[in-house]
């Protein structure tokens, strides 16, 4: 009797463990996913997801955590304040280069001129940069793009001198004469024409690189071996969005230039100065393998991590 009372309680108890162990596997599959990203152009597709519901119709729960830059996101994803992130290729490269917990998902934009440089006016030739004040969030993708052309034009980057900004108070900076000239991707060049008016112009962007710069989406170790289905649904949501700002560029113009508060018609011409697509080819991959051999021949990073794609 007193077996049988025992054997009673091992399978009332395996029972219990077969009833809740698919309750606390929806629980876990229910959890947010943290993604981070900056309300900026190269980012419209998360921007656009967000704001037309695709990530919901996936069935995905996401936390978004808005971010001044995409190396802010990067260090999000490594800090461990994120599961996903969006960022530029330098960015990636980076934090790639730091940790073993990075993985590259997929790009989903690109474009030679994603990057501008904005002057005084006074600066007319690209070798008065060196002596020059350049406003530039350290660390970006516009950063590793402007260490790269710098070099293939045969300037001394040693000889200028970079002012490490929030790209925020770039306009009231170059407004108020403490830059010589700045450089990002938009809309911060913009914001600083805006303020500035025609006492600047643009003096170059890098598209002499033949680089690319993609901008990637990125996520941890930890995400792809236990939130793959998530993974999934992320990158579907992404098609979906780039889909919608194929098909419909004017809603696409109104609900990301709300976001970046540039006016419409500039906002239609930076969105489509950029290629939007899912996906990482050999063109993608070949402007990654550029930017990483610029950063390590610069002393950027240490060694080139492995920028292969996951999806």
């Amino acid at each position: 009797m007193k077996h049988r009372r025992n054997l009673s309680f091992v399978v009332s108890f395996l029972g219990m463990l077969l009833l809740f162990t698919p309750l606390a596997s929806a629980e876990k599959s229910a959890e947010p996913l943290r993604l981070a990203y900056p309300n900026k152009v190269c980012y419209e597709p998360f921007i656009v997801a967000n704001a037309k519901g695709f990530f919901a119709a996936e069935g995905l729960n996401v936390d978004i955590k808005l971010v001044g830059g995409g190396i802010l996101a990067a260090e999000s994803l490594i800090t461990g304040a994120a599961d996903v992130a969006a960022m530029g290729d330098a960015p990636f490269l980076i934090a790639a280069s730091r940790s073993k917990n990075v993985r590259l998902l997929t790009a989903y934009a690109a474009g030679r001129k994603m990057h501008r440089l904005v002057s005084r006016c006074e600066l007319t030739d690209i070798h008065q940069l060196e002596g020059a004040r350049i406003g530039i969030q350290m660390g970006s993708s516009t950063y590793g793009a402007l260490l790269a052309w710098s070099s293939s034009v045969g300037l001394d980057v040693n000889k200028m001198s970079f002012v490490p900004l929030n790209p925020l108070d770039m306009p009231q900076a170059m407004q108020t004469g403490q830059i010589d000239a700045m450089a990002g991707s938009e809309p911060w060049p913009s914001n600083v024409e805006a303020l500035c008016a025609d006492t600047v112009h643009e003096l170059t962007d890098f598209s002499a690189l033949n680089n690319t710069f993609p901008a990637v989406c990125v996520a941890t170790k930890q995400m792809l071996e236990e939130r793959k289905e998530d993974l999934d649904a992320l990158i579907s949501a992404l098609h979906k969005a780039i889909e919608f700002m194929h098909e419909h560029p004017d809603e696409t113009v109104r609900i990301v230039a709300a976001v970046t508060g540039l006016p419409s018609q500039q906002q239609r011409q930076c969105t489509y100065s950029l290629t939007w697509r899912v996906g990482f080819d050999e063109n993608e991959r070949a402007s990654m393998a550029m930017t990483a051999d610029y950063l390590k021949s610069m002393g950027k990073i240490e060694l080139i991590p492995d920028y292969s794609a996951v999806y």
